[in-house]
């Protein structure tokens, strides 16, 4: 760890010599503090950009990181993340979401995987993505029959995982606080369906 002494004579003093990756950051942190002035009787304060008023927040930048040069979606943001739901589960739902899970043609475009090799491992012979994992695989995907079933509703699986969880969570005629039960049951299901695939 680099112990950094700012001096009145305006020179870095180190305790160490630097390496040169180290050097190229202090030019690069040189530049950034160029034009700056200090004054001995203004007081520094940390300004958050995202939020001036308020200052730093945890939410505002989660939501800075995830929405950064894709379009928002609410889905991302507020559904995700819950206290009934393991933090495991929840980073397992927030990549599938954005398709960053290693499916077969992620790795196949990644160049990870041949390109004969995206066949899904169930045996159905289509391609497999995560779509088609979750919601579109005979074998894999029919828990969703399972669970309507055990439920006690009908339904018809959506050819997105976003519009299923949205769909699933917020099921039409159910009470608003239901809600967070249904997602419970919907991020246990690919839970399983994601280990089971991995089994």
């Amino acid at each position: 760890m680099l112990v950094i002494k700012f001096i009145e004579i305006e020179a870095w003093v180190w305790r160490r010599r630097l390496l040169a990756w180290e050097e190229e950051s202090v030019r690069e942190c040189s530049i950034l503090l160029h034009n700056i002035v200090l004054q001995n009787n203004v007081h520094d304060t940390w300004r958050w950009y995202l939020d001036p008023t308020h200052g730093y927040s945890v939410r505002v930048a989660y939501r800075f990181i995830t929405t950064y040069g894709e379009p928002s979606d609410s889905i991302h943001d507020d559904n995700v993340w819950h206290r009934l739901i393991p933090a495991n589960v929840s980073l397992f739902v927030w990549r599938l979401l954005r398709n960053r899970l290693p499916t077969k043609d992620n790795l196949v475009r990644r160049r990870v995987l041949p390109l004969d090799s995206a066949v899904c491992v169930s045996g159905c012979g289509e391609q497999k993505s995560a779509n088609h994992l979750f919601l579109k695989c005979v074998h894999l995907s029919s828990i969703w029959s399972q669970v309507w079933l055990w439920l006690g509703i009908s339904s018809v699986l959506p050819g997105d995982i976003r519009h299923h969880l949205r769909q699933f969570s917020n099921m039409a005629g159910l009470p608003r606080a239901t809600y967070i039960f249904m997602k419970i049951i919907w991020f246990a299901s690919v839970w399983v369906l994601w280990k089971e695939r991995n089994n």
